[in-house]
């Protein structure tokens, strides 16, 4: 199999098919940025996992940053972490201080609690590998059932019929947790931030032969963006319908999960997605594709309410791009200026791709 995430057939087929046999939830739950647990007459819970990240791998305190991305995106209030790591023999133990201080600190940062974890050194790994979990409470006056909403999108599409979330009280709109046809599509901040820095940070000598070190510092800066949690809270507020962060695959893969998941189709226009010129120069150094890049920090969203959402980003300094809208059926539409193109389904994100290049030279 290839690097980074595994196809969509095979987590379909040989992962979620073979976690939840008898159960046809198994393959509506791909593309969900957290787990679900519903209690009966209680508080519900959320759960989201980080492995080593594109460029990352032995930072754990970007997987913090990752998780709790993940748990906002269902309007999960992060609570608590776990830790995994295992670290090569060659490892210092000084080294191994230095990333469990980033890791607290990038904990404390958002106020969660490390609950525990476990660490071991092996001889068959040769970098350090983390692996956080973490654990958000969910606010039952925004949560809906997921399930339920799979069901509402289903007959919006062969009837054309609306629906409505559960909802609390007056002063609170519901998060949906998946696309409903004839919403809009926004997009937050910019495409490929995550990946850009990974490579300006892997590559910055290579790099610093063709750039000025002014882009390569500001690519490496992007990092300081991979966040999505202020404006996933905000989006609770304004009313989005769906959210999701971006990470692997890229906006083009994004895009595909989250129609996937709710069996919708999309009409896209590339020429609105935001992107900035260090990441435009840089994939174009190492001739890879920007929107199939690894883009943490970009969230995307569906919503009824576009105008009044980016109103309400905008005043908190967030930039917020409409780019498109969910239609019924399953076309899932690009277009370019007059060219259109489908939407594939996602790629191996190009990070993965051109570390197998390098490898293979």
């Amino acid at each position: 199999m290839r690097t980074g995430k595994v196809s969509e057939a095979v987590l379909k087929r040989s992962v979620l098919r073979q976690l939840n046999k008898g159960s046809s939830a198994a393959e509506s739950r791909y593309g969900a940025d957290c787990g679900i647990l519903c209690r009966e007459g209680g508080p519900s819970s959320a759960c989201a996992v980080s492995g080593p990240l594109p460029g990352f791998e032995c930072d754990p305190g970007k997987q913090v940053t990752a998780v709790v991305n993940n748990l906002a995106c269902v309007g999960a209030q992060p609570e608590a972490l776990m830790i995994q790591a295992v670290v090569p023999v060659s490892y210092e133990e000084a080294d191994l201080r230095e990333d469990m201080k980033r890791l607290g600190e990038a904990a404390d940062s958002y106020q969660m609690k490390i609950l525990g974890g476990h660490t071991e050194v092996s001889a068959f790994t040769e970098i350090p590998q983390y692996f956080v979990t973490g654990l958000g409470r969910l606010d039952e006056r925004l949560a809906v059932d997921p399930g339920k909403d799979r069901q509402d999108s289903d007959k919006d599409n062969t009837s054309g019929s609306g629906n409505t979330a559960r909802t609390g009280d007056a002063g609170n709109r519901p998060v949906r947790t998946m696309l409903r046809p004839g919403q809009e599509l926004i997009l937050t901040k910019w495409i490929g931030l995550g990946g850009t820095a990974a490579l300006a940070v892997r590559y910055e000598e290579e790099l610093g032969k063709r750039y000025p070190f002014s882009i390569i510092d500001q690519a490496k800066a992007f990092q300081n963006l991979m966040s999505v949690a202020e404006e996933a809270r905000a989006m609770n507020h304004f009313g989005a319908c769906a959210m999701h962060d971006l990470s692997q695959g890229g906006i083009f893969g994004g895009l595909w999960e989250m129609a996937e998941r709710a069996g919708v189709g999309l009409e896209v226009d590339l020429k609105k997605i935001p992107v900035k010129q260090e990441t435009i120069e840089i994939c174009e150094y190492f001739d890879i594709n920007p929107y199939y890049l690894y883009s943490a920090g970009a969230l995307l969203a569906g919503t009824d309410q576009a105008e009044a959402v980016i109103a309400g980003l905008y005043g908190l300094g967030i930039q917020a791009t409409v780019i498109g809208r969910v239609t019924k059926g399953h076309d899932r539409i690009i277009r370019n200026g007059e060219d259109v193109r489908f939407l594939d389904r996602p790629a191996q994100d190009e990070w993965y791709r051109l570390q197998e290049i390098r490898m293979s030279l």
